[in-house]
């Protein structure tokens, strides 16, 4: 994948590239304790949650790096047995985000915006117990579901972002969970 179009190609000492299975290998190591964490849920394994994007034909990943170190790789997941255009959003990332907070939230700011153009819905799930992970992607324009689903025995919330002509709600609670 080219760097996005919509995505700059530096955020002050951010550099967003292509991602690579090089990126994934060195990052696999380094991930934040809640990323590792929201792996452990999903019953993937760094590796695989890291590998698995570059294996999908119609996947777009990135790798951020300060120099030549990945300090996160995200992207989206197309689901190609949606009639809309729907795509699972992740992002996984080191502890060295905290020391380009600014630059970090600018990049994935533009990412989120660039692959609202691309598909109507962006969704994936968050532990409940996130807090700090549900503010911030609140802050980014996602809604959330007001009960929370079980996965592999965890509690999680599902986050949706919309295209402007599409009304988000959810089947539990009519509300869209934004109001």
């Amino acid at each position: 994948m080219a760097s996005p179009k919509c995505i700059k190609a530096r955020y002050g000492q951010i550099n967003v590239k292509p991602a690579t299975a090089t990126h994934a290998g060195k990052l696999q190591h380094f991930l934040r304790l809640t990323d590792l964490r929201e792996c452990m849920i999903q019953g993937s394994t760094p590796w695989r949650a890291l590998h698995f994007p570059l294996t999908i034909d119609d996947a777009e990943t990135f790798t951020a790096l300060v120099g030549k170190t990945p300090i996160c790789m995200g992207g989206v997941l197309p689901f190609h047995d949606a009639e809309d255009r729907i795509g699972s959003i992740w992002l996984l990332g080191s502890p060295l985000i905290e020391d380009h907070a600014l630059d970090f939230h600018k990049m994935v700011r533009d990412m989120v915006s660039y692959f609202q153009t691309k598909y109507d819905i962006l969704e994936n799930v968050v532990p409940i117990d996130h807090v700090r992970s549900i503010k911030w992607l609140r802050s980014l324009g996602f809604s959330f579901a007001y009960t929370p689903t079980m996965v592999n025995g965890y509690e999680v919330l599902r986050f949706v972002r919309c295209a402007s002509h599409i009304e988000v709600s959810f089947e539990e609670d009519e509300r869209p969970a934004s109001n």
